[in-house]
């Protein structure tokens, strides 16, 4: 049972603006080894993001950028399966390897949000942020240093395997089965996929066909659901100037997201940009 957890700190509110990164590995069910990098995200840094992790401009001075350390980190990431708590971190690594145009991770992402949130009822529709977690499990750590994250999720995770009786492989393909709490399904995404656990809803008009977009977000892993739901991950918003107001489904999505569900919501350029890296 192998796999690595994961956890950014970001300068700003561009999430690819990585500046601290925290590995935990995991072989055989026990922590191998942990990694912790600051990182000179090469751009400026954002008061309020200094407020939640405390680093600063000159903590990384000398430090490589995340272009100078990727390759360093990819023997260790590439082929893998690394468990992230929300989708927040494979999002920012994405978007920082289209940033300095590198070529995406290859690796399976696991969002422990999810594995949670199916593995505990009381936790199905809110109380999974991994603070409250820690809390409810008295796990102790330093909230929002990447390593302490990254340590705090590895023992969740790990309590949520021990509950559920399931593998971390197990987890990812379990993630490509319909939840209970979705709307009705219109194609399922490919498990080996890089976004394979994430479900996506398109609404408005697109650019292309809704039977087009599906197929392309299915291949890469994306459950493409008709309805917006507690377990939708993220909500595409067709790039058509001619609307007007707000649909039926982008009102829903931000419902769920002033409740605590970690719903993105999207414009279709951004959406297609996120899938061609």
């Amino acid at each position: 049972m192998n796999y690595l957890v994961l956890d950014l700190e970001t300068a700003n509110p561009d999430c690819a603006s990585i500046c601290q990164i925290g590995i935990v590995k995991v072989e055989n069910g026990e922590t191998t080894a942990t990694i912790s990098h600051l990182i000179d995200p090469q751009d400026s840094f954002d008061h309020w993001n200094i407020k939640v992790h405390g680093i600063q401009p000159h903590h990384v001075v000398g430090c490589p950028s995340f272009c100078e350390l990727l390759p360093e980190l990819i023997p260790l990431l590439e082929g893998q399966i690394i468990v992230t708590h929300g989708s927040f971190d494979r999002v920012a690594i994405t978007k920082a390897c289209q940033k300095y145009g590198l070529p995406a991770v290859e690796a399976t992402w696991l969002d422990n949000q999810t594995v949670v949130r199916r593995t505990w009822p009381q936790f199905s529709r809110k109380g999974y942020s991994l603070g409250n977690l820690a809390n409810h499990f008295g796990i102790e750590f330093q909230h929002h240093d990447a390593l302490e994250d990254a340590i705090a999720t590895a023992h969740i995770f790990r309590r949520a395997l021990a509950e559920s009786g399931r593998t971390a492989s197990e987890w990812v393909s379990a993630m490509g089965q319909r939840s209970p709490h979705q709307g009705a399904i219109l194609q399922h995404g490919s498990v080996s996929g890089p976004f394979a656990g994430k479900t996506v809803v398109f609404t408005g008009r697109m650019q292309i066909t809704r039977k087009e977009a599906a197929r392309r977000a299915a291949a890469l892993g994306f459950t493409v659901a008709a309805a917006v739901s507690p377990t939708t991950s993220l909500l595409c918003v067709g790039d058509d100037r001619n609307r007007v107001g707000k649909s039926s489904k982008e009102r829903d999505a931000e419902r769920l997201l002033l409740a605590g569900h970690p719903i993105s919501i999207m414009a279709e350029h951004e959406f297609w940009r996120l899938l061609s890296a």
